[in-house]
Protein backbone atom coordinates (compact mmCIF):
# COMPACT_ATOMS: atom_id res chain seq x y z
CA UNK A 1 0.00 0.00 0.00
CA UNK A 2 1.82 3.13 -1.05
CA UNK A 3 1.86 6.07 1.43
CA UNK A 4 2.93 8.91 -1.04
CA UNK A 5 1.18 10.94 -3.48
CA UNK A 6 3.73 11.64 -6.70
CA UNK A 7 3.14 15.28 -7.66
CA UNK A 8 2.02 15.36 -11.47
CA UNK A 9 3.70 18.96 -11.87
CA UNK A 10 7.49 17.82 -10.51
CA UNK A 11 7.34 14.27 -9.48
CA UNK A 12 7.97 14.61 -6.34
CA UNK A 13 6.99 12.15 -3.50
CA UNK A 14 4.78 13.36 -1.12
CA UNK A 15 4.23 10.94 2.42
CA UNK A 16 0.48 11.09 2.62
CA UNK A 17 -0.02 11.25 6.64
CA UNK A 18 -2.90 12.84 7.27
CA UNK A 19 -5.58 14.51 5.53
CA UNK A 20 -4.32 17.86 5.72
CA UNK A 21 -1.15 16.15 2.82
CA UNK A 22 -2.81 18.76 0.05
CA UNK A 23 0.80 21.07 -0.97
CA UNK A 24 3.36 19.60 -2.87
CA UNK A 25 6.85 19.57 -0.58
CA UNK A 26 8.94 20.04 -3.91
CA UNK A 27 6.92 22.71 -5.66
CA UNK A 28 4.60 23.76 -2.95
CA UNK A 29 1.33 23.56 -5.68
CA UNK A 30 -1.83 22.32 -4.91
CA UNK A 31 -1.60 18.41 -5.43
CA UNK A 32 -4.28 17.03 -8.39
CA UNK A 33 -5.16 14.04 -6.59
CA UNK A 34 -5.33 15.02 -2.58
CA UNK A 35 -7.55 13.75 -0.59
CA UNK A 36 -9.93 16.60 0.07
CA UNK A 37 -10.32 17.05 -3.58
CA UNK A 38 -10.91 13.47 -4.36
CA UNK A 39 -13.45 12.57 -1.51
CA UNK A 40 -15.96 14.75 -3.29
CA UNK A 41 -16.24 12.40 -6.25
CA UNK A 42 -16.02 9.56 -4.34
CA UNK A 43 -19.35 10.17 -1.59
CA UNK A 44 -17.07 11.11 1.72
CA UNK A 45 -14.99 7.78 1.15
CA UNK A 46 -13.05 7.20 4.00
CA UNK A 47 -9.21 8.25 4.13
CA UNK A 48 -7.89 4.74 4.41
CA UNK A 49 -9.64 4.26 1.14
CA UNK A 50 -7.86 7.07 -0.29
CA UNK A 51 -4.60 5.66 0.94
CA UNK A 52 -5.42 1.94 -0.97
CA UNK A 53 -5.82 3.99 -4.17
CA UNK A 54 -2.90 5.81 -4.28
CA UNK A 55 -0.87 3.17 -5.84
CA UNK A 56 -2.99 3.01 -9.21
CA UNK A 57 -2.64 6.80 -9.49
CA UNK A 58 0.85 7.29 -8.98
CA UNK A 59 1.38 4.72 -11.33
CA UNK A 60 -0.69 6.60 -14.33
CA UNK A 61 1.42 9.47 -13.62
CA UNK A 62 4.11 9.92 -17.00
CA UNK A 63 7.26 10.36 -15.90
CA UNK A 64 8.88 13.62 -17.09
CA UNK A 65 12.55 14.83 -17.94
CA UNK A 66 13.49 15.92 -14.42
CA UNK A 67 16.72 14.17 -12.98
CA UNK A 68 16.12 11.35 -10.65
CA UNK A 69 17.54 13.22 -7.95
CA UNK A 70 14.93 15.49 -8.05
CA UNK A 71 12.42 13.35 -6.82
CA UNK A 72 13.95 12.36 -3.74
CA UNK A 73 14.44 15.61 -2.37
CA UNK A 74 12.33 18.66 -2.22
CA UNK A 75 15.04 21.37 -2.14
CA UNK A 76 16.45 20.23 -5.69
CA UNK A 77 12.97 20.73 -7.00
CA UNK A 78 11.93 24.50 -5.84
CA UNK A 79 12.28 27.30 -8.22
CA UNK A 80 14.27 30.32 -7.37
CA UNK A 81 12.50 32.89 -6.05
CA UNK A 82 14.70 35.43 -8.17
CA UNK A 83 15.26 34.95 -11.24
CA UNK A 84 19.01 36.20 -11.10
CA UNK A 85 21.83 34.60 -10.44
CA UNK A 86 23.34 35.69 -7.38
CA UNK A 87 26.60 33.69 -7.96
CA UNK A 88 28.33 36.76 -9.57
CA UNK A 89 30.77 38.55 -7.01
CA UNK A 90 28.87 41.75 -7.05
CA UNK A 91 25.98 39.81 -6.02
CA UNK A 92 28.07 37.94 -2.77
CA UNK A 93 29.93 41.37 -1.99
CA UNK A 94 26.51 42.78 -1.39
CA UNK A 95 25.20 39.94 0.69
CA UNK A 96 28.54 40.00 2.59
CA UNK A 97 28.60 43.59 3.08
CA UNK A 98 25.01 43.39 4.53
CA UNK A 99 25.85 40.48 6.67
CA UNK A 100 28.69 42.60 8.22
CA UNK A 101 26.46 45.40 8.27
CA UNK A 102 23.57 44.00 10.71
CA UNK A 103 26.10 42.50 12.69
CA UNK A 104 26.97 46.00 13.35
CA UNK A 105 23.80 47.23 13.83
CA UNK A 106 23.25 44.70 16.53
CA UNK A 107 26.00 45.39 18.18
CA UNK A 108 25.17 48.97 18.54
CA UNK A 109 22.04 48.16 19.82
CA UNK A 110 23.25 45.86 22.50
CA UNK A 111 25.67 48.81 23.62
CA UNK A 112 22.35 51.31 24.59
CA UNK A 113 21.90 51.88 27.81
CA UNK A 114 18.45 53.80 27.19
CA UNK A 115 15.73 52.65 29.98
CA UNK A 116 12.67 52.41 27.43
CA UNK A 117 12.47 53.22 23.33
CA UNK A 118 9.44 53.32 21.37
CA UNK A 119 9.49 51.00 18.27
CA UNK A 120 7.69 51.29 15.16
CA UNK A 121 4.72 49.70 15.84
CA UNK A 122 4.61 51.05 19.51
CA UNK A 123 6.05 48.52 21.92
CA UNK A 124 8.24 49.69 24.50
CA UNK A 125 11.82 48.01 24.82
CA UNK A 126 12.39 47.47 28.94
CA UNK A 127 15.69 46.93 30.35
CA UNK A 128 14.92 43.75 31.75
CA UNK A 129 17.48 40.54 30.61
CA UNK A 130 17.32 37.02 31.34
CA UNK A 131 19.77 34.53 30.88
CA UNK A 132 18.70 32.39 28.16
CA UNK A 133 20.45 29.48 25.61
CA UNK A 134 19.54 30.77 22.42
CA UNK A 135 22.80 32.67 22.03
CA UNK A 136 24.39 29.23 20.12
CA UNK A 137 21.75 29.72 17.40
CA UNK A 138 21.90 32.89 16.23
CA UNK A 139 22.82 33.24 12.67
CA UNK A 140 21.89 36.52 10.95
CA UNK A 141 20.47 36.49 7.66
CA UNK A 142 18.30 38.15 4.89
CA UNK A 143 15.60 36.02 3.67
CA UNK A 144 13.48 36.66 0.02
CA UNK A 145 9.75 36.06 0.92
CA UNK A 146 9.27 37.11 -2.36
CA UNK A 147 10.43 38.72 -5.67
CA UNK A 148 10.21 42.33 -3.77
CA UNK A 149 9.88 41.69 0.00
CA UNK A 150 12.70 40.23 2.35
CA UNK A 151 13.21 40.00 5.89
CA UNK A 152 16.44 39.55 8.45
CA UNK A 153 16.05 37.08 11.21
CA UNK A 154 18.48 35.90 14.02
CA UNK A 155 17.53 32.29 13.38
CA UNK A 156 17.70 30.12 10.43
CA UNK A 157 14.75 30.02 8.53
CA UNK A 158 13.36 26.39 7.75
CA UNK A 159 9.86 24.66 5.94
CA UNK A 160 7.37 23.86 8.86
CA UNK A 161 3.86 22.60 9.00
CA UNK A 162 1.29 25.51 8.18
CA UNK A 163 -0.83 27.33 10.62
CA UNK A 164 -3.75 28.18 7.95
CA UNK A 165 -7.35 26.81 9.03
CA UNK A 166 -7.75 23.91 7.14
CA UNK A 167 -10.98 25.04 5.44
CA UNK A 168 -8.42 27.51 3.63
CA UNK A 169 -6.72 24.38 1.46
CA UNK A 170 -10.30 25.03 -0.73
CA UNK A 171 -9.03 28.51 -2.12
CA UNK A 172 -5.31 27.79 -2.04
CA UNK A 173 -3.50 27.06 -5.47
CA UNK A 174 0.09 27.48 -3.65
CA UNK A 175 1.46 27.24 0.04
CA UNK A 176 5.41 27.91 1.28
CA UNK A 177 5.46 27.34 5.50
CA UNK A 178 8.19 29.05 7.05
CA UNK A 179 9.59 29.21 10.69
CA UNK A 180 12.48 31.07 12.27
CA UNK A 181 12.55 29.89 16.46
CA UNK A 182 14.50 28.90 19.17
CA UNK A 183 14.53 27.34 22.64
CA UNK A 184 10.08 28.39 22.61
CA UNK A 185 11.86 32.20 23.35
CA UNK A 186 11.44 33.80 20.01
CA UNK A 187 9.56 32.72 16.63
CA UNK A 188 8.85 34.13 13.56
CA UNK A 189 6.02 32.39 11.37
CA UNK A 190 5.61 33.35 7.45
CA UNK A 191 2.86 31.80 5.59
CA UNK A 192 3.09 33.19 1.66
CA UNK A 193 0.22 31.59 -0.24
CA UNK A 194 -2.00 32.48 -3.71
CA UNK A 195 -5.43 31.97 -3.29
CA UNK A 196 -8.24 31.46 -5.93
CA UNK A 197 -9.54 34.59 -7.24
CA UNK A 198 -13.51 33.04 -5.80
CA UNK A 199 -12.07 33.14 -2.07
CA UNK A 200 -13.62 36.87 -1.70
CA UNK A 201 -12.84 37.37 1.99
CA UNK A 202 -9.44 35.87 2.48
CA UNK A 203 -8.77 39.26 4.11
CA UNK A 204 -10.70 38.86 7.51
CA UNK A 205 -9.44 34.97 7.18
CA UNK A 206 -6.20 35.72 6.89
CA UNK A 207 -5.73 38.37 9.71
CA UNK A 208 -7.57 35.87 12.41
CA UNK A 209 -4.69 33.55 11.93
CA UNK A 210 -2.16 33.24 14.51
CA UNK A 211 1.11 30.96 15.20
CA UNK A 212 1.08 27.70 16.97
CA UNK A 213 2.18 29.56 20.29
CA UNK A 214 -0.86 31.31 20.61
CA UNK A 215 -2.98 28.20 19.41
CA UNK A 216 -2.12 26.86 22.72
CA UNK A 217 -4.80 25.52 24.99
CA UNK A 218 -5.83 28.62 27.62
CA UNK A 219 -4.03 31.10 25.46
CA UNK A 220 -5.81 34.45 25.21
CA UNK A 221 -4.57 36.93 23.38
CA UNK A 222 -4.77 40.80 24.34
CA UNK A 223 -4.78 42.68 21.02
CA UNK A 224 -3.92 46.61 20.93
CA UNK A 225 -5.83 48.53 17.86
CA UNK A 226 -4.34 47.44 14.29
CA UNK A 227 -2.74 49.69 12.05
CA UNK A 228 -3.13 49.95 8.26
CA UNK A 229 0.13 50.88 5.97
CA UNK A 230 1.66 50.06 2.28
CA UNK A 231 4.58 47.69 2.68
CA UNK A 232 6.68 47.07 -1.11
CA UNK A 233 2.91 47.86 -2.89
CA UNK A 234 1.32 45.00 -0.31
CA UNK A 235 -2.05 46.61 1.67
CA UNK A 236 -0.59 45.51 4.97
CA UNK A 237 -2.49 45.21 8.30
CA UNK A 238 -0.93 45.18 11.36
CA UNK A 239 -1.57 44.43 14.99
CA UNK A 240 0.53 44.37 18.45
CA UNK A 241 -0.10 42.90 21.60
CA UNK A 242 0.33 40.20 24.26
CA UNK A 243 -0.24 36.97 25.68
CA UNK A 244 0.74 34.29 28.83
CA UNK A 245 1.68 30.81 27.95
CA UNK A 246 3.52 28.17 30.12
CA UNK A 247 3.48 31.51 33.34
CA UNK A 248 5.39 32.95 31.03
CA UNK A 249 4.53 36.64 29.12
CA UNK A 250 5.02 37.08 25.64
CA UNK A 251 4.83 39.86 22.94
CA UNK A 252 3.60 39.11 19.42
CA UNK A 253 3.18 41.09 16.55
CA UNK A 254 1.27 40.25 13.15
CA UNK A 255 0.92 41.23 9.94
CA UNK A 256 -1.43 40.59 6.97
CA UNK A 257 -0.14 41.58 3.83
CA UNK A 258 -2.29 41.59 0.55
CA UNK A 259 -2.15 42.06 -3.44
CA UNK A 260 -3.97 40.58 -6.41
CA UNK A 261 -4.05 37.01 -5.62
CA UNK A 262 -1.13 36.85 -2.69
CA UNK A 263 -1.55 36.03 0.61
CA UNK A 264 1.17 36.35 3.15
CA UNK A 265 1.41 36.10 7.13
CA UNK A 266 4.13 37.07 8.86
CA UNK A 267 4.07 36.16 13.14
CA UNK A 268 6.51 37.04 15.43
CA UNK A 269 6.57 36.25 19.14
CA UNK A 270 9.21 36.36 21.47
CA UNK A 271 9.60 36.51 25.50
CA UNK A 272 8.61 40.25 26.93
CA UNK A 273 11.46 39.99 30.23
CA UNK A 274 14.13 39.06 27.70
CA UNK A 275 16.29 42.44 26.54
CA UNK A 276 18.54 40.90 23.69
CA UNK A 277 15.49 39.10 22.45
CA UNK A 278 13.83 42.12 22.49
CA UNK A 279 16.58 44.13 20.09
CA UNK A 280 16.14 41.40 17.99
CA UNK A 281 12.73 41.79 17.40
CA UNK A 282 13.37 45.75 16.32
CA UNK A 283 16.13 44.61 14.09
CA UNK A 284 13.29 41.96 12.61
CA UNK A 285 10.44 44.75 12.52
CA UNK A 286 12.75 47.52 10.82
CA UNK A 287 13.78 45.32 8.07
CA UNK A 288 10.33 44.58 7.48
CA UNK A 289 9.01 48.00 7.78
CA UNK A 290 11.59 49.57 5.74
CA UNK A 291 9.99 52.33 3.12
CA UNK A 292 6.61 51.29 4.65
CA UNK A 293 4.17 54.91 4.03
CA UNK A 294 1.40 54.89 6.84
CA UNK A 295 -2.36 55.11 5.15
Amino acid sequence: MANYLICDRCQHKNTVNSERTVFCKGCHKKLTNNYLDWKKSKFNSSFETYVDSLNDYNEGIPENHLRKDQTASPATNRKPIFKTSLSSPSKKTMIFLTSVFIQALLFIFILQSEPASITAVGRVSQTISTTSSYLDDVKWDTYPITQTLSITLPFELKESPSVLPSHMNYFIESLKSQRSESSNSFSITIENATFDPSFKSRNDHLIAVTDEYMKSPGVLPLKEEGLHTMIRDYNTYMEHGSYILNGKEYLYENYTLTKGKEGIKIILSYLKNDHLLRKYADIVTQSLLNNKHVI
